[in-house]
């Protein structure tokens, strides 16, 4: 047995872009999922925000000077944008379930 004649025999061709979005289109977001997006764009600005109000020493200074120049605080941004990143997955994923188990119900409903 070849290696190669088995990848052959098992590839699958990528799904085509129409198909994705035909896919993707039918989903509906929920309350939960719809408040996750629109907080997940607003803090990602915000970020962005609270970077610049909080700038970090440019150069490196002593422990008791002045800092004399300061820059954008990249740090507190990539922080900010991960706990507001993991918040928002949260409440996502609390949709995401919500809906997956109003879909159980309506299928519970329809079978009795």
């Amino acid at each position: 047995m070849n290696m190669f004649e088995e990848i052959e025999k098992e590839k699958q061709d990528l799904p085509k872009i129409r198909s994705i979005t035909k896919e993707v289109s039918h989903y509906k977001f929920n309350g939960y999922q719809k408040f996750a997006i629109v907080v997940f764009f607003v803090c990602f600005c915000f970020g962005i925000i609270l970077g610049n109000l909080f700038p970090a020493c440019g150069t490196s200074s002593n422990f008791y000077g002045k800092c004399t120049t300061t820059e954008f605080n990249f740090s507190l941004m990539l922080f900010f944008w991960f706990i507001s990143f993991l918040v928002c997955l949260f409440f996502f994923a609390i949709g995401h379930i919500i809906s997956l188990l109003t879909s159980i119900d309506k299928y519970l409903r329809k079978s009795i």
